[in-house]
C-alpha cells in the first residue's frame, strides 16, 4: 500500500476556520485511493521534525 506523510503545523495556534477538518477530509479521500495516510502535528516546543521526511506540510491560516 502507497504512504503519505502529512505534517500539520501548530494547530493549536493556527486552527481557526475548521482546518483540523480540512485535513480529516484529505485523508478520508487518500485512503479511499488506497493510500495509507500518516499525520502529524508539530507546535512550538514539540521537538522539530524532519521536514524532508513528509509528503504535505501544511500550516492552517492565522486570521488578521
Amino acid at each position: 500500500m502507497k504512504e503519505i506523510k502529512i505534517l500539520y503545523l501548530y494547530p493549536d495556534i493556527l486552527e481557526l476556520y475548521g482546518d483540523y477538518g480540512n485535513i480529516q477530509v484529505l485523508k478520508y479521500r487518500l485512503e479511499s485511493r488506497g493510500y495509507n495516510c500518516l499525520l502529524d502535528k508539530y507546535s512550538i516546543g514539540d521537538v522539530e521534525p524532519n521536514f524532508s521526511d513528509y509528503d504535505i506540510v501544511f500550516a492552517g491560516r492565522r486570521c488578521r
